[in-house]
């Protein structure tokens, strides 16, 4: 190929009747390109320009250059790293949410920006209407696979980390009074009975309790071995009578069986908080049955600690949503105020007053014997 004598990387080549630099581009190879240019001034001025870029590119985004990757191919090698290390029911949840990534990111994976991930949310919020808890989620999976992809080596960036998510609403922990349960678990059809009165009985999560074995139960020693954990560590249940009454009520199969045979976890959902809503039981879900164990044993003075154990609460900072029901919680709360303010009573009462025991309005008679300052 016809050129002139190469000198400090800048040529012109007669063949093409054109300026050419060589340089060494921000993932250290070799470049060699034709630049705007009538005299050799100017082509020295363009190289310059091209190793300023690449030397900015090195600091700024790395030294390797983004892989050509495809969205598609980098969601489904996520899939295959976290298949292994997830649990099945929690499996199932992200391979939908990687459908749902799948359909609306750009084809090539370089090419999803920090403005294509802030859109994302925009229509997922807004035009597809769908509950910021569920954007969380979604986003959440993201940004833990462009995380990946970045380990990998096969982009530079991770353009989902910081990106701004909807605000969740205020939570709400509902659970069902013992009427309540009731009328669902007499309404309920006969597959879901087992299911609801277990969930309420004992606290378990939907997919503990779809994922127990008859091997797991010990009636017996009136207790459930909790396999396949949110957390991911074997859990001890204390099974109380009403737990006992229900699982001796169903056909035991084989030790490797699970004790709730042929029930699918998103029909039981789906069919439970219909079951609800024909009951007037409102913003009540399947995971309310949960909160209805939790929060009536808080209500019958257990303490939170014990609670959360139950419940398998890895930090006791989840269990403290159940602290306002407490009585002996609020009890030991406003009594604190008892020594805040001991030096402000009057020593002798007021002119003209007197102290009266304060009576139950329900019973009419004495059952405190707290002061009251009448005039």
């Amino acid at each position: 190929m016809p050129k002139a004598r190469e000198r400090d990387g800048v040529y012109y080549r007669k063949d093409r009747g054109s300026w050419w630099v060589s340089y060494t581009d921000a993932a250290g190879r070799r470049q060699r390109e034709a630049v705007v240019a009538h005299t050799r001034p100017q082509a020295v001025a363009a190289r310059a320009a091209l190793m300023l870029k690449a030397e900015r590119d090195r600091v700024l985004v790395g030294v390797k250059e983004p892989s050509e990757i495809t969205t598609a191919d980098l969601l489904a090698r996520y899939k295959r790293h976290q298949k292994p290390r997830l649990r099945p029911t929690t499996f199932e949840r992200i391979d939908g949410i990687l459908e749902t990534l799948k359909a609306r990111l750009p084809e090539r994976a370089r090419d999803i920006s920090r403005r294509t991930v802030a859109e994302y949310i925009s229509t997922r919020s807004e035009s597809d209407e769908v509950a910021p808890g569920t954007v969380q989620k979604e986003i959440t999976v993201l940004k833990h696979a462009l995380r990946l992809a970045v380990e990998w080596e096969l982009l530079n960036t991770n353009p989902a980390q910081g990106a701004k998510l909807p605000m969740l609403p205020e939570g709400r922990t509902r659970y069902l009074s013992p009427t309540e349960l009731k009328a669902a678990l007499e309404a309920a059809a006969a597959w879901m009975r087992a299911p609801i009165a277990l969930a309420a009985f004992t606290g378990m999560r939907r997919g503990e309790l779809l994922g127990l074995r008859w091997m797991d139960v010990d009636l017996v020693g009136r207790r459930a071995y909790l396999r396949e954990t949110k957390n991911g560590a074997l859990r001890v249940v204390p099974l109380n009578e009403l737990a006992c009454q229900v699982l001796s009520s169903l056909p035991e199969g084989a030790p490797g069986n699970v004790v709730m045979a042929g029930v699918d976890a998103q029909k039981l959902s789906v069919y439970t908080e219909r079951l609800f809503r024909k009951l007037g039981i409102a913003e009540a879900s399947f995971h309310s049955l949960r909160h209805t164990a939790a929060s009536w044993l808080v209500m019958n003075g257990e303490d939170l600690y014990t609670v959360g154990q139950l419940l398998g609460h890895r930090t006791p900072r989840m269990t403290q949503r159940y602290a306002h029901l407490s009585p002996k919680y609020m009890a030991g709360a406003v009594g604190k105020l008892d020594s805040v303010f001991s030096e402000v009573m009057p020593e002798n009462t007021p002119s003209g007053a007197r102290i009266v025991t304060i009576a139950s309005p329900d019973s009419g008679q004495e059952e405190s014997s707290c002061p009251k300052l009448l005039n």
